[in-house]
């Protein structure tokens, strides 16, 4: 606004000079005229080649030729025609000019250069208050109207180029000027008849505006219009300014009253693109449409109290003139109907400049899968910015990023920014002020609420899917020198599909597991805290320590409150476990010292287990527990287990512990494991298992699980059960196991006993899978033989009495052998051998075996022994003695037998464990080949 006032000015006091030179040649010479018109206009530098007027006969003053000379322009004036009132206090009522040519002699813009300085935007705004009030008060004395107005730039000799890309020629400009009733209206346009510029100025005290300004033009011939002369900017600018190509039509309504400037503009079809970019970031283009209305508020407390006069002050203003001129410099924009940008630019330029300005690598290859090329931006609401106090606020902005592919949208509202913080950084603090209280003393710099629907491809998660990780986040930013505080509402969630980890092998089902769907839902907050430089009390009290050591460098913390929902539909892992809905909640707290993570985990409602993580990040204390999950439910999931298993009842509790000594190496964590199983009944692979009870404590270190050895439960048997159901069945067994594993597992068990056949067995200590050499001592006590004939009843064979012993199997890598065994009665018993068809025809063949089963027809054995032992063929010899008496033949008997026994078939009666049968079976069968 100061450039047109003082060009107005200045026009209007060399018309004046110039009138006041011709109204003197109605009393005195040409001559006399000049030197007084030269001597007025060389105050302005300008002076006057040329002059021929004469008066008309209704006594008007007709100016046919006048030449002004000035150092940047040469002005020639065609047909002035003076309409004077001498009776009148204004002497002058209208000038018509027929032509006003204007040809550059000089680079004009350099008028509007000036000397540096510092303003800081209070004193701007006073000024640009100062200008357009004195504006609103200018009267123009008399009307002007100039039919034709003609303009050539400046051009250097042998130049004759518009200094952009295009390199069109120079072409002169024809616009108008008028001034009418307080009106003044300009235009301005190419030899095209474009419309680069067109201004209307009214002034009237009476009006509720009393200033009005119109503005309008076309951006192009605009662009070229500047170009065409030579800019005051650096010539780096002035490449990259005219390096872009401009259009698009502006309209501009300025209001002013009393310190109250408002303004409606329009932008349509804008468009601004390059070629090259900026700083080689490549091609662009940005364009769209723009609807404001704007409102600035110039009035501050100290400026208009400084301005008014004596008078003013006496005078009474109402309320609403008080309240505006107590209200703060502001600046307001209201975006009203359509308004959008669009920004298109080359994305392979942009990244390449982005790798040249040391941009994360995690950001580059996120922009790099994630290929998008252009932006849309639609600002709503209403904009505000403080003038003094430097903030900005803004009720919103839509930013839509578009691909072939996907659709990213970032919704920011409620945004408010202290720009004083961001602009007037005071360097010598490194962005960390010292200050006595940081809580106190930190205001907020910036506050926002976004929202972000971002499906986002990820080259790194190739290996499991191929789908857009959709990003939903939702919440609040704020910002102060000492925090940043991100508020996560309930919507926000991260979600994946068709996740799939497949084997290399070549396999029918080569999914080793997958997911349908997986989402994790966030809601919390996070706290950056940022490092304050203090001082403390003894250097607040000396200023000389305080600029030397006060600074205290701080350490920046993050401080996380947050919840996790994570849920998995449609859980596959090969052909063993389906599960419909895989769940873990978690609940995150602390900072990255002190951190603390609860999470639950459910598979289709049924729990699973607890995780907590504890303790500095790097460094953390993990908990994995669950407390007596039934292990009916666990067994309802879709689970397919390679033994069939029908449980009615047990629980299943267990816990893994360690701390984490690094995060690149989590295999070589130190973990203490304990599993329990507590009254476990049902069927497992057909066999019966009632009341089994297991407890076993397990230690993982460099790679090996092994279990702990502990003294005080070396007495304890830490494996119970109550039936195992058998043909044979075993009752009250109880066990003490050991596991390790590294490479294969290794299990060994000791202080086996149970109750089997009427009696009880005992094995102190075995291992598996057996090594050469090693052997196994069963002891047997209180044995019921007739229990153990029944294992293969023979018909006219019966046998009574209990019999201890051991046997002592040893194992050599193939074969089961059995030596130095022995079995004794412990109770008196009853052998009858009667009506036994092999019994029969033994004793028709052979006189002896006849006495011998004679006597075992009814023998009341009170000595019952036998030294076992068996080949490797798997057939065990019983040297036998039996001492008793008969009393049907009242004669003490005496009998050594040798017996020869098939222990595979007495095992495969036995129906021992499948698994330790198959093994005992297998290498027996190897000698019967």
């Amino acid at each position: 606004m100061i450039v047109p006032k003082k060009s107005l000015i200045t026009l209007a006091l060399v018309l004046s000079t110039i009138i006041t030179s011709l109204f003197l040649v109605y009393f005195a010479r040409v001559a006399i005229v000049k030197n007084f018109s030269n001597d007025e206009l060389a105050l302005y530098d300008a002076k006057i080649t040329c002059l021929d007027f004469h008066l008309t006969t209704d006594l008007k003053l007709a100016i046919n030729h006048l030449c002004l000379q000035t150092p940047k322009a040469d002005i020639n004036i065609e047909d002035m025609v003076i309409t004077l009132a001498l009776a009148a206090e204004q002497k002058i009522q209208r000038i018509d000019i027929a032509s006003i040519t204007v040809k550059g002699t000089a680079d004009l813009l350099t008028l509007f250069k000036s000397s540096p300085k510092k303003n800081n935007p209070a004193r701007l705004t006073e000024q640009l208050n100062t200008y357009l009030t004195q504006l609103a008060q200018l009267k123009l004395p008399f009307n002007i109207q100039v039919a034709a107005i003609s303009y050539s730039p400046f051009s250097p000799k042998n130049s004759s180029t518009i200094n952009n890309s295009n390199a069109t020629k120079k072409a002169p400009y024809i616009g108008q000027f008028s001034v009418s009733e307080n009106t003044l209206g300009f235009s301005l346009k190419d030899l095209q008849h474009s419309v680069l510029l067109s201004v209307d100025l009214s002034t009237n005290p009476h009006k509720k505006a009393p200033l009005a300004l119109k503005i309008s033009g076309q951006l192009t011939p605009l662009k070229q219009f500047l170009f065409a002369h030579k800019l005051p900017l650096a010539p780096a600018i002035v490449k990259s300014l005219g390096s872009l190509n401009t259009s698009g039509e502006f309209y501009s309504l300025l209001n002013y009253q009393a310190g109250q400037l408002t303004l409606d503009g329009q932008l349509k079809d804008f468009s601004l693109a390059a070629a090259q970019g900026v700083k080689a970031s490549g091609p662009f283009e940005l364009s769209g449409t723009l609807n404001l209305h704007s409102k600035i508020n110039l009035n501050t407390v100290n400026l208009n109290t400084a301005n008014l006069s004596t008078s003013n002050l006496s005078k009474k203003t109402s309320k609403k003139e008080d309240k505006a001129l107590n209200s703060p410099a502001e600046l307001e924009v209201e975006f009203q109907h359509n308004n959008s940008l669009q920004l298109q630019y080359s994305q392979p330029h942009l990244i390449d400049y982005l790798n040249n300005n040391a941009l994360s690598p995690l950001l580059i290859t996120l922009l790099k899968d994630n290929p998008v090329e252009q932006l849309a931006f639609q600002p709503k609401g209403r904009l505000a910015f403080n003038l003094n106090d430097q903030e900005l606020s803004l009720s919103g902005i839509a930013i839509k990023a578009e691909s072939a592919q996907q659709v990213h949208q970032l919704n920011l509202d409620n945004m408010a920014f202290n720009l004083k913080h961001y602009l007037n950084v005071d360097p010598s603090r490194n962005n960390n002020p010292v200050t006595e209280d940081p809580v106190k003393e930190s205001p907020l710099m910036a506050q926002l609420n976004f929202k972000l629907d971002s499906p986002l491809l990820l080259s790194s998660i190739n290996n499991f899917t191929y789908a857009p990780v959709i990003v939903k986040l939702q919440g609040s930013l704020s910002q102060s020198h000492a925090q940043t505080i991100i508020n996560l509402d309930e919507n926000s969630s991260f979600t994946s599909n068709k996740i799939a980890m497949s084997t290399k092998q070549k396999t029918t089902n080569k999914k080793l597991f997958s997911i349908k769907q997986l989402t994790t839902k966030v809601q919390g907050s996070v706290e950056i805290h940022h490092p304050i430089q203090q001082q403390t009390a003894l250097q607040s009290q000396n200023p000389v320590k305080v600029n030397n050591k006060a600074k205290i460098p701080g350490k920046r913390a993050i401080n996380l409150n947050v919840k996790v929902q994570s849920q998995a539909e449609k859980l596959r892992v090969g052909k063993m476990i389906t599960v419909k809905k895989l769940a873990l909640s978690s609940t995150i707290a602390g900072n990255l010292n002190n951190i603390e993570i609860n999470a639950t985990a459910t598979a289709d409602n049924v729990a699973l287990g607890n995780l907590t993580i504890s303790g500095a990040v790097d460094k953390p204390n993990i908990a994995l527990t669950a407390e007596e999950l039934q292990l009916t439910d666990l067994l309802a999931l879709n689970i397919e287990l390679p033994t069939k298993i029908a449980l009615v009842e047990g629980t299943l509790s267990y816990s893994v512990k360690g701390q984490v000594n690094d995060l690149t190496d989590f295999e070589k964590t130190p973990l203490a494991i304990s599993i329990a199983m507590k009254s476990v009944s049902g069927e497992v692979d057909g066999i019966w298992l009632q009341e089994l009870n297991w407890q076993q404590n397990f230690q993982f270190l460099a790679g090996k699980l092994t279990t702990p050895h502990d003294v005080s439960n070396d007495r304890k048997e830490n494996l119970t059960i109550a039936l195992i159901d058998i043909p044979t069945p075993i009752s009250k067994l109880s066990v003490n196991t050991a596991f390790s594993y590294e490479k294969d597992f290794t299990i060994s068990a000791s202080k086996i006993k149970g109750n089997i056949l009427g009696g009880s067995f005992a094995i102190p200590k075995i291992q598996w899978p057996l090594e050469h050499g090693h052997s196994v001592d069963v002891q047997l006590t209180s044995i019921d033989l007739e229990q153990v004939l029944a294992l293969d009843k023979k018909q006219g064979i019966v046998v009574t009495g209990n019999i201890s012993g051991q046997l002592p199997i040893s194992y050599d890598g193939e074969k089961y052998t059995i030596g130095k065994g022995e079995l004794h009665n412990v109770t008196n018993g009853l052998i009858q051998v009667m009506n036994n068809p092999a019994v029969a025809e033994l004793k028709a063949n052979n006189s002896q075996l006849k006495l011998a089963f004679d006597a075992l027809q009814n023998l009341h054995y009170h000595q019952l022994s036998s030294d076992i032992s068996m080949a490797d063929d798997g057939y065990m010899l019983l040297k036998t003695v039996i001492k008793g008496r008969n009393p049907d033949i009242d004669n003490d008997v005496n009998l050594n037998l040798n017996l020869s026994y098939d222990l595979l078939g007495l095992l495969e009666s036995m129906s021992i464990t499948e698994k330790f049968e198959e093994r005992i079976i297998k290498g027996l069968q190897k000698n019967k080949e």
